[in-house]
């Protein structure tokens, strides 16, 4: 007998992998989970403001990660540890204009919050962390095309995204594994519950220097999904 799709088509009709949409087809009905969106508080530290675009780094840099000034680009100097994740930082949820919860972080972005597009991440592994999902978005689910690299795979999956209707409920990201990690690119697999499993989608990044932030990498076309078997390998977001 052959295997049966578990997310269904629908999964491929909202861009293939729009930020893990939580899609569960149940005798041919597509429910979306209602999962409570806010981080319990009794396991969560307070994190501070995000970072605006100032003319020097912040007074108070993090005792592990120094801050170094952008290059090139209009993103404001950011953490400079490339340590890996494998606890997650201190983690601050904010909606995106297009209505999901998206994790934020004042040492590794997003630094600038203009309208629908969210950017500016730090040069590190953390950073591409957290610009991987965020990016996503911008570009499947407000519709930023800056948020990608230039490819032709990028210019065609956009027009793909653009002709989609958006979901009224997103789902949210739980934890995270970096999977890939160098200086100019980064590859993020992050993960999500759908009913009682947990769906996986997997991100690539590319180091833009004129940009000075991560953008996405949609060269290979669609990102890849699929059902995650041991939620234990990710690291949550708390």
């Amino acid at each position: 007998m052959a295997e049966t799709d578990p997310l269904g088509r629908n999964w491929k009709l909202w861009g293939g992998i729009l930020a893990l949409i939580v899609v569960v087809v149940i005798a041919g009905l597509i429910f979306f989970p209602r999962i409570n969106p806010e981080p319990e508080a009794t396991t969560t530290e307070p994190a501070p403001t995000v970072p605006v675009q100032t003319s020097s780094p912040s007074s108070s840099p993090s005792a592990t990660a120094s801050a170094s000034e952008p290059a090139t680009g209009d993103c404001p100097a950011l953490s400079t540890d490339n340590s890996f994740p494998n606890d997650a930082p201190a983690t601050e949820w904010k909606r995106h204009p297009a209505g999901m919860l998206l994790p934020v972080n004042s040492d590794h972005g997003p630094a600038k919050m203009d309208g629908d597009f969210w950017r500016c991440f730090s040069h590190t592994p953390t950073g591409a962390v957290y610009a991987g999902i965020t990016l996503l978005l911008d570009i499947s689910g407000a519709g930023v095309l800056e948020a990608a690299a230039e490819s032709p795979e990028r210019d065609e999956l956009f027009k793909e995204w653009q002709s989609l209707e958006q979901p009224s409920e997103y789902p949210i990201i739980s934890g995270y594994r970096i999977m890939n990690s160098s200086e100019n690119a980064a590859s993020v697999e992050y993960i999500g519950p759908a009913g009682d499993q947990y769906v996986s989608t997997r991100v690539d990044l590319l180091w833009d220097t004129e940009a000075n932030d991560w953008r996405l990498d949609l060269s290979s076309g669609d990102p890849a999904w699929g059902i995650a078997n041991d939620p234990s390998a990710y690291t949550d977001l708390k």
